[in-house]
């Protein structure tokens, strides 16, 4: 609480007196540009209603489906896009700034793991590890 008040007390002798003009706009530049850079920091935090819908790959590769069920969870399915076979989840976890899911793809046995993040609101990255090692980036169609 002292350094809270101490702070304060700065703030109200800049705007209070009038000789420490440069001080005062110099602090009042530096609080804008501050302000200007908190959105930026707070981008990257998933919201899971901007997943919903079909999301194509920008190579050969799955195609991506998210929704939520009647509870309201998310839901993923993937579709092999050389097969059109689904690829069966074993588990999604939503993170802070990420959606984890690792899947089994049951022709073949792989099972991998999928780090999403989204680079914009319309492009998702994705960083697979597991039996197949690879980032692909998909764009939001619908």
């Amino acid at each position: 609480m002292e350094l809270k008040r101490c702070y304060e007390g700065i703030i109200l002798i800049f705007f209070i007196n009038p000789n420490i003009k440069l001080m005062k706009n110099s602090f009042l530049l530096l609080v804008f540009v501050f302000s200007l850079s908190i959105p930026v920091f707070c981008q990257n935090k998933i919201n899971t209603n901007d997943l919903i819908g079909y999301w194509k790959p920008n190579e050969e590769s799955s195609q991506l489906f998210f929704w939520k069920d009647i509870e309201g969870n998310l839901q993923i399915q993937e579709i092999c896009g050389s097969t059109g076979e689904p690829i069966d989840l074993i588990s999604l976890k939503i993170k802070d700034d990420c959606i984890i899911a690792r899947t089994i793809f049951i022709p073949n046995h792989w099972v991998t793991e999928s780090k999403f993040k989204f680079k914009d609101k319309n492009t998702l990255v994705r960083q697979i590890t597991g039996n197949a090692e690879t980032t692909i980036t998909y764009t939001k169609i619908k």
